[in-house]
């Protein structure tokens, strides 16, 4: 079993913030920035163009969702939606997933002064960045604003 499946069956630890009937997302291990999130698909894919029609449909409706959430909680005024297919494109982990990475005109938000990137960060930082985004998330959509 990959590894993405094991934290979507919750064998390993992974710091969610949101979850439907087909996909999860969760913290980045190692993030390139804060608040650096994956959205994944909750059945093993080894990447998006495997995907049947049918399941990819139900992507924009996540993606949407977390990508604003993630904006929304760590002040960001972009974001990169980026997915890694095949070994020579970068991609490491053989489990449908996009990469949702924040990103500031000037500087990280505040309390994350001290963020390494790709690095393992402390347990607090997933602790808190998994509960300030999946508060917005949770906000938008008892708000139906998505």
């Amino acid at each position: 079993m990959c590894l993405f499946c094991k934290i979507i069956n919750r064998e390993e630890v992974g710091y969610f913030v949101y979850e439907d009937d087909n996909f999860v997302a969760f913290l980045d291990k190692f993030p390139a920035v804060p608040g650096h999130t994956l959205l994944v698909a909750k059945r093993h894919y080894d990447n998006i163009l495997e995907m049947p029609n049918d399941y990819l449909s139900n992507l924009a409706k996540p993606l949407k969702i977390v990508s604003i959430g993630v904006m929304r909680a760590l002040k960001a005024d972009g974001i990169r939606i980026l997915t890694n297919v095949g070994r020579s494109a970068g991609q490491v982990i053989f489990h449908t997933h996009i990469h949702l990475i924040p990103s500031w005109s000037l500087s990280y938000p505040s309390g994350y002064e001290n963020f390494i990137a790709r690095k393992e960060q402390p347990k607090e930082y997933y602790e808190k960045t998994a509960r300030i985004i999946k508060e917005e998330i949770d906000n938008l959509l008892k708000l139906q604003l998505i």
